[in-house]
């Protein structure tokens, strides 16, 4: 019997997310030898780097780092937090580091070591790297410029080596600026002994809490176990939940652009021969999964992310008769008709927006039950699900907008939309279920504000509207513009909220690579150390994180993330037998960005016999995928085959840089529509081939 050597729990996808601390109680009635949680991430946009600030409710954050360290004291483990805030910039780690010092005033949490490592770099230091010529591109934008770089709040996304310095050093609590999330995982694990191919993959499944899960979400718990053998299984300590070998593929290929190479600081995670096996009806695993100690420029290169401001940003969402629809210019955002993507409805095919308002006697409170309502709807996991990255597409980053209302209230608003006939079908049960949710976890943001979720379609359209400029009195005539164009068309109902200010707009302005070595281990990730005593923290001394090479030497096998495992073009042979609906055969069909200038599409199919039958029909070929999608060739990354799982991973260039001022999708979560709707001829040779495997 294979031994038990590690264990470890993810307390949710991201810190704010919400999570049952009855799960957290669960998982700790087993050895736990660390908890750990990511706080953050860029997928939310370029905001919250840009201005400091985090992305969700200060009291969501606070309730769920206070069970993290619930549980610390109970089992003497050690705490890992990184991208804190949010964006993991000083002014991010800097509001975390507040809420943790109420939180261990509180418990009374008394000499403790904790370690605070910054991931912000000078954009000086950037420049000179961007005048060398130095900084490698990630894929398509955004494009560099002095200026840009010079305005910008700039980070990097530490690697592994400064979370294990810090609790080589002892630090009990680690709390560490933007982090690649993977990373927060397989530290401990590494330096501990663990193989770096196994710890990085159980990094990744449990970098979202349980999403990974069926059914999934980020606001829920994941436990993985280590044992001695070489095999990783996961379990969901909620019971409602349990872990797949389908559920476990599926999150091994998400937010990723090839399904078997992930690229790290340190080297590349490859997947190729990852073993995905099913323990018992609650629990599966992974075995065989490797790591690459790859040659220059890698290991040593750190991802940079960049933000700047672009302006002051006015909203207005306009409801109007569906008689009016056919008035309003094509290049108008409809909710109904084009609010979710560029391309506009076909044939049957379906848009709906969905719009929360809450309204409270205070702001905070109305913010608060929005932010909520918001977080839950898109994450919430139902049996079926199929687009499992997000229910729903915000455009806007903010996706909230708060304001005063008419009648002396205070108001937040979200809109949003999605094109899933899987989600219309469960669209009823997941509202309930959220209020439920909040009911039961936030009762008082309930009771302190009162709330209206409006469906948008091609029979009840509301239009989107928004305004960037630098200049106030710019920005005013030109909103003001926008709404006369529209309603010289439409006559705006009485539900409509015309001129509203959002918050400010921000913009990406750095997506690349680091390759200064100098750089990497002599400036970036800092770690200080402090004594800490309720919210009393005295500082007990600085240092460098240490740096040593991971993984394996000499690989034979292939790197190259744009041919390995690249579908080819080939002609289908046999009989043409039938054609099957693409949402029949597959029991995940997603959309979600992969970085901000890449879009990936995962389709994992409900058995072997399906995806052979898809694999071989020739649709999936990066040519057709391009056709499909209305794109030119060059456009598609590629489109890979998964024999491990039955899946199939296309990764695009994004149109935009998520988050653009005319963004419909800050996610990418609601892009593959085209897809879903998609029918596979299915050949008689094809079956044959099935049948053998």
């Amino acid at each position: 019997m294979p031994n038990l050597i590690y264990r470890v729990v993810s307390a949710c996808g991201a810190l704010g997310y919400g999570y049952p601390k009855e799960s957290l109680d669960e998982a700790l009635k087993g050895r736990i030898d660390a908890v750990i949680s990511d706080a953050g991430s860029m997928d939310a946009g370029p905001y919250y780097l840009g201005t400091g600030l985090e992305y969700f409710e200060r009291s969501a954050v606070k309730q769920d780092f206070r069970h993290m360290v619930e549980a610390v004291q109970k089992t003497g483990a050690p705490l890992i937090l990184g991208s804190s805030g949010m964006a993991g910039g000083d002014r991010n780690l800097a509001f975390m580091l507040d809420v943790a010092k109420e939180v261990f005033a509180e418990l009374g949490v008394s000499d403790a070591k904790v370690a605070v490592i910054g991931a912000e770099l000078d954009p000086e230091i950037v420049i000179k790297e961007f005048r060398d010529g130095a900084l490698l591109a990630t894929g398509a934008g955004p494009d560099l410029s002095e200026d840009a770089l010079r305005e910008s709040v700039i980070v990097g996304q530490m690697g592994i080596h400064p979370l294990m310095t810090a609790l080589e050093t002892g630090a009990q609590y680690v709390l560490a600026g933007r982090s690649c999330d993977i990373a927060l995982f397989a530290s401990d694990m590494i330096r501990r002994g663990i193989d770096p191919g196994l710890a990085y993959h159980v990094g990744h499944v449990l970098e979202c809490g349980a999403l990974a899960c069926d059914p999934g979400s980020p606001s829920d718990c994941l436990v993985a176990e280590i044992y001695d053998d070489g095999t990783a299984l996961f379990v969901a300590p909620n019971p409602d939940r349990r872990c797949t070998a389908y559920s476990i593929a599926a999150h091994s290929l998400y937010e990723e652009s090839h399904p078997q190479l992930q690229f790290y600081p340190e080297g590349v995670l490859v997947m190729e021969k990852t073993e995905f096996f099913t323990r018992d009806s609650r629990t599966a695993g992974i075995r065989n999964s490797q790591f690459v100690r790859q040659q220059k420029p890698l290991p040593w290169t750190i991802k940079l992310e960049g933000s700047r401001r672009v302006g002051a940003r006015k909203v207005s969402l306009i409801y109007i008769d569906p008689a009016d629809l056919p008035k309003i210019p094509a290049n108008v955002l409809v909710y109904g008709r084009n609010g979710v993507q560029t391309r506009p409805v076909q044939g049957d095919e379906r848009e709906l927006g969905i719009v929360i308002e809450t309204s409270a006697t205070t702001e905070a409170a109305a913010v608060l039950l929005a932010s909520l309502l918001t977080h839950y709807l898109i994450h919430y996991g139902y049996p079926g699900r199929k687009a499992t990255a997000g229910n729903i597409a915000y455009p806007l980053s903010p996706n909230l907008v708060s304001f005063q209302r008419d009648d002396g209230l205070f108001g937040a608003i979200v809109p949003s939309g999605t094109r899933d006939p899987v989600f219309f079908e469960n669209y009823a049960k997941v509202k309930a279920a959220v209020i439920q949710l909040i009911e039961t976890e936030f009762p008082q943001a309930l009771a302190d504000a009162s709330y209206t979720i409006t469906d948008a379609d091609v029979d009840h359209p509301a239009i989107l509207l928004r305004t960037v400029d630098r200049d106030p009195i710019k920005l005013a005539a030109d909103h003001a513009a926008q709404i006369e164009r529209i309603t010289q068309l439409a006559t705006p109902l009485p539900a409509s909220r015309l001129n509203l200010d959002a918050p400010d707009a921000y913009e990406w302005t750095l997506y690349h690579l680091l390759q200064n070595e100098r750089v990497i281990k002599d400036t970036m990730f800092p770690i200080k150390y402090f004594r800490a005593n309720g919210a009393d923290w005295v500082g007990e001394g600085e240092e460098r994180p240490r740096y040593s090479e991971i993984g394996i030497p000499d690989y034979a096998g292939s790197l190259d993330d744009r041919t390995l495992s690249l579908i080819a073009d080939a002609t289908p042979r046999g009989v043409l037998h039938d054609r099957h609906r693409l949402l029949d055969m597959a029991v995940v069909i997603r959309s979600k960005d992969a970085g901000i200038n890449r879009l990936t599409f995962d389709l994992i199919f409900n058995s072997t016999e399906t995806y052979e039958a898809a694999l071989r029909s020739n649709v999936f070929h990066k040519d057709n995928v391009a056709k499909i999608l209305g794109l030119s060739p060059e456009k598609v990354v590629g489109s890979f085959f998964v024999d491990s799982c039955n899946a199939i991973k296309i990764s695009i260039d994004r149109p935009n840089i998520s988050a653009s001022i005319d963004e419909r999708d800050v996610f990418g979560a609601q892009q593959q529509s085209a897809i879903e709707r998609l029918t596979i001829p299915v050949y008689v040779e094809a079956l044959a081939m099935a049948s053998a495997v």
